[in-house]
């Protein structure tokens, strides 16, 4: 079984070695058909440059002084200026002789009209011909071009310097093994060939036509198996081959192979050491997971008694209010029995003291009373009752709630609402909710940082640029990190320490405020402080 994850990997290897070997065979062929074609292109367009030059010079000089004694001067000034390019430039007049010649070779009084060179020329106007040893007796290849003087015929010619052109055409570029020449049509070299091949010596190889500018093919030549580009050149005279080992065009197809069967062989013993350490770290995993589930699980049942303990505290307030209504009741019986004592003649300094003892109970009953009512609500499952809201009249009765907790634990606290403030639509009990959770987070904040002396929270309310509104909870307290911040509002995320807190109290607060349209967000930094901001739109917004 362990093996059967190797079939794939098989697979995938046969195929992309398939795919690369042809794309890399096929770059091979393109990069020599483009370098076939680029050097074609620099050796015609050399060519052509130099035709141009000499048709420049010639036809510069006036008529009348052709045949004038200085023109050796004039072709030597244009020897120079062809630079490299040419080896000796010869004046030729209309009976065949030089008239003026610059150069290594005493060719001055030599007759060229018998010349195949000399003929082409006088048919078409320039020639460019093959390489010939001509009266030098030694390899080389001219351009010539005529000018018609009164019916007569005066030509420019120019041997091209042939290490300089042998040069151009075997340049680097090729690798170690490629190489270019040049071929007339009768197989002769016209460029000397680096691995074997001199000037006017007939190549061997048997070449397919050249049926197009630029063909490619394959053959073995000797020993050596070679890729072939052959383009046309030269007004079809020459043929320009370049040609590269198998072995090095194809070298990327090689060492893919090698690298696949090493792939293969890796990949193998990867295989297996991958099967082991992957079914440990799933072990590890699902070990992980049933832990997470058991945590979960956890979780949930604290805050399952988290609201059994809220319908308690339901219960009891409700159970409260029944013996406050009695006190209530009694209060007011004791209320009529001392104005009847006082009435009576009565102690007037005691009946005034006990008058003041029953206004306070009046006053704490009645704060009994409202902190029950408030318990209750808080308590409630009803559905959402979606009403409109004045924050003016809702934010201090809520702020009120945990008022004294804050100021028990030292903190300056204070509630501000803006008259601009909009009503908006909501359930008084959600919105209260959220509000007193927000706010004794920040008790929580505050006193882990400052202790019972320091803090601060600002509770504050407007309106945005939206029309919403907008109510703030800031204090100076511990702040989140940026890390925590990210996770803030997941359930069961808390940063309070173990047995302090649930984690769902803000989960809760961002369901509320985004069932009512609204946004819930929070900026805060560590060791500084926090304000969280509820937007609720307004209800003409």
């Amino acid at each position: 079984m362990i093996f059967i994850p190797a079939i794939p990997l098989l697979i995938s290897a046969a195929i992309g070695f398939y795919s690369f070997a042809g794309a890399s065979k096929r770059f091979a062929v393109s990069s020599i058909r483009q370098a076939a074609v680029d050097r074609a292109k620099l050796i015609d367009e050399f060519l052509h440059e130099r035709r141009s030059d000499l048709e420049s010079f010639l036809a510069l000089v006036p008529e009348q002084e052709l045949d004038s004694p200085a023109m050796k001067g004039e072709v030597a000034d244009w020897l120079r200026t062809g630079g490299q390019a040419f080896q000796d430039m010869g004046l030729i007049s209309p009976d065949g002789r030089h008239a003026a010649y610059v150069g290594p070779f005493e060719l001055a009084d030599n007759d060229y009209r018998d010349t195949d060179w000399y003929r082409e020329t006088l048919a078409q106007g320039y020639y460019v011909s093959d390489v010939y040893l001509g009266y030098r007796n030694a390899p080389h290849f001219v351009i010539a071009v005529g000018r018609r003087v009164g019916g007569r015929v005066w030509m420019l010619r120019a041997t091209i310097n042939p290490t300089v052109f042998g040069n151009m055409v075997n340049a680097p570029g090729l690798g170690d093994t490629g190489e270019a020449y040049i071929l007339n049509r009768d197989n002769l070299f016209q460029t000397a060939r680096r691995s074997g091949g001199a000037l006017l010596a007939r190549d061997e190889y048997t070449y397919p036509p050249q049926d197009e500018q630029l063909v490619t093919f394959t053959g073995s030549d000797g020993d050596e198996d070679y890729l072939f580009a052959s383009a046309r050149m030269n007004d079809g005279k020459w043929r320009l081959i370049v040609r590269q080992k198998e072995g090095e065009a194809f070298h990327t197809v090689v060492m893919a192979g090698y690298t696949v069967i090493l792939v293969l062989l890796c990949g193998g013993a990867v295989i297996i050491v991958l099967a082991l350490v992957v079914s440990r770290r799933l072990s590890e995993t699902l070990q992980g997971h049933a832990e997470a589930v058991s945590k979960l699980e956890s979780q949930l049942l604290q805050a399952a008694r988290l609201a059994e303990l809220g319908e308690m505290a339901a219960g009891f307030a409700h159970e409260i209010n029944n013996p406050l209504q009695i006190m209530k009741t009694d209060l007011a019986l004791l209320e009529l029995t001392l104005k009847d004592v006082t009435d009576s003649g009565g102690n007037p300094e005691a009946c005034a003291e006990l008058q003041e003892i029953a206004d306070q109970f009046q006053v704490q009953i009645g704060r009994c009373a409202a902190i029950t009512r408030e318990i209750l609500r808080f308590g409630r499952r009803d559905a959402p009752q979606i009403q409109e809201m004045d924050l003016s009249e809702f934010l201090p009765k809520v702020f009120g709630m945990v008022q004294n907790k804050a100021q028990v634990n030292g903190i300056r606290v204070s509630c501000e609402v803006d008259p601009s403030v909009p009503p908006i639509l909501a359930d008084p009990g959600q919105l209260q909710q959220v509000m007193i959770n927000l706010m004794n987070n920040a008790i929580h904040a505050v006193v882990d940082r400052h202790g019972s002396d320091g803090g601060v929270i600002d509770v504050a309310a407007g309106s945005d640029e939206r029309g919403w509104a907008r109510i703030t909870v800031s204090d100076n307290g511990c702040g989140i990190n940026q890390e925590s911040l990210a996770k803030i509002f997941m359930p069961f995320f808390t940063t309070k320490a173990p047995g302090q807190g649930t984690g769902l109290g803000l989960s809760v607060c961002h369901s509320i405020v985004d069932s009512l349209g609204g946004e819930l967000t929070v900026d805060s930094t560590k060791g500084e402080g926090t304000i969280f901001t509820v937007r609720i739109p307004g209800k003409g917004a």
